[in-house]
């Protein structure tokens, strides 16, 4: 509804600066496949737990991350109509350089286990990469006139505070397994 609403309005028209548009275009294709890649991660670690509690939040936040994924495809899809150089996000997914590392990093969290993926993607991810992407984001879109992002980022950026916190109790749970893992 946020970009239907700010294609209705030609919101599009109103970024200030052309060069915003370029980092919009890193921004889409580089955290869409992520937040794609969280939402196929929670769901399994979801189906590989047993608590009701755990199991729950994984996939609660399978759907936010799918959510998330999908809203950005969506503006994809909008400004691509509008500039150039967001035709193939699956084609750029797979050959662009700047996913290469954390392709890797989400690969390798997916199949290590589930509170390893829940380690490594709610609390290292979430927790530190995720504040330190979206909080500046958000007011570059503010300051260039792209109220839709601004919008979106913060809906988001509620989830993602949910989401570290899944990340901080499963390390609290880790940790209070064995007083071995606190050196760990």
């Amino acid at each position: 509804a946020i970009i239907d609403a700010f294609q209705q309005n030609n919101g599009q028209f109103n970024i200030s600066d052309p060069r915003y548009l370029n980092t919009l275009k890193l921004f889409l294709t580089g955290v869409s496949p992520l937040e794609y890649a969280a939402h196929r991660g929670y769901a399994m670690a979801g189906r590989s737990l047993r608590g009701v509690g755990a199991r729950v939040a994984c996939q609660m936040q399978s759907i936010d991350e799918l959510r998330h994924a999908q809203t950005q495809f969506h503006t994809i899809s909008h400004f691509n109509k509008y500039f150039n150089g967001l035709h193939d996000p699956q084609h750029m997914h797979d050959r662009v350089w700047y996913l290469s590392v954390p392709k890797s990093y989400f690969e390798d969290a997916m199949s290590a286990g589930p509170f390893e993926f829940i380690t490594a993607i709610s609390f290292s991810f979430e927790y530190v990469l995720t504040n330190l992407l979206f909080m500046p984001f958000m007011s570059g879109a503010a300051y260039n006139g792209d109220m839709a992002t601004v919008t979106f980022g913060f809906s988001a950026q509620s989830d993602e505070s949910r989401h570290m916190t899944l990340g901080l109790e499963v390390v609290k749970f880790i940790l209070e397994q064995d007083p071995d893992n606190v050196p760990i």
